[in-house]
């Protein structure tokens, strides 16, 4: 049986997210806990701040909660990948702008680090 790889999660449109995906899936499994550890952090503040707003928000989005329920079904190599599954989890949570500012991040990073 084929499966369907058309469906699009919430992050898969987003400016920087499929470059990142890309630079992460040729580096080692120790690099991605690397990474998710710093990068976790850094989502961990921002969640931390959000809360402080004085009106922080509601809803994360159909999309979001779609996204993370269609991740239990393992289609990508990233779903079976804890580091890598944590960050997108985690960062589900957060605003678009700051989680297009995590993806800009890690691609300028990842970027700079394997010279590409």
């Amino acid at each position: 049986m084929e499966k369907n790889y058309n469906y699009k999660r919430w992050y898969d449109a987003k400016p920087y997210t499929d470059e990142v995906l890309g630079i992460l899936k040729s580096l080692s499994l120790q690099s991605h806990y690397d990474i998710a550890r710093e990068v976790l952090k850094v989502i961990e503040t921002i969640k931390v701040t959000s809360r402080d707003l004085i009106e922080p928000p509601l809803s994360i989005g159909v999309d979001r909660v779609m996204g993370l329920l269609n991740q239990n079904y393992n289609r990508r190599w990233y779903d079976k990948n804890l580091p890598i599954n944590r960050i997108f989890k985690s960062a589900s949570s957060l605003q678009d702008e700051d989680f297009q500012n995590i993806m800009q991040g890690m691609f300028t990073s990842l970027k700079d680090e394997n010279g590409k």
